[in-house]
């Protein structure tokens, strides 16, 4: 089929970004954690959905992702969130939206 992505090429993808994302925080000094996003769809898995508006490290990520099959027909993603000195997040709405989308989803 043509422009379809591949299981292999999506996850290759999305190591890359976290990877470039944690190089670049990194580089420029900004502390930050990524918020796992669970694509919250009747096919999800359990430990996907669950980590859905969670923090984690980069490499925390990259370790899950490398687990048993993480990465097998796996449509989670995640984005950088800034933190603060202390190590609290700079928007904490952006977390309590995604938590909010969490429950939704548990109740539908």
């Amino acid at each position: 089929m043509v422009g379809r992505i591949s299981d292999s090429e999506l996850h290759e993808m999305r190591i890359r970004k976290l990877q470039n994302d944690i190089a670049d925080s990194e580089r420029l000094g900004m502390p930050v954690k990524f918020m796992h996003l669970s694509a919250l769809t009747p096919t999800s898995r359990e430990q996907h959905i669950e980590r859905h508006g969670e923090l984690f490290t980069g490499q925390q990520m990259l370790d899950w992702w490398a687990e048993g099959d993480n990465r097998v027909r796996c449509r989670c993603a995640c984005t950088p969130v800034l933190l603060d000195r202390q190590g609290r997040p700079l928007t904490p709405d952006l977390i309590a939206s995604a938590k909010q989308a969490l429950k939704a989803f548990k109740l539908s």
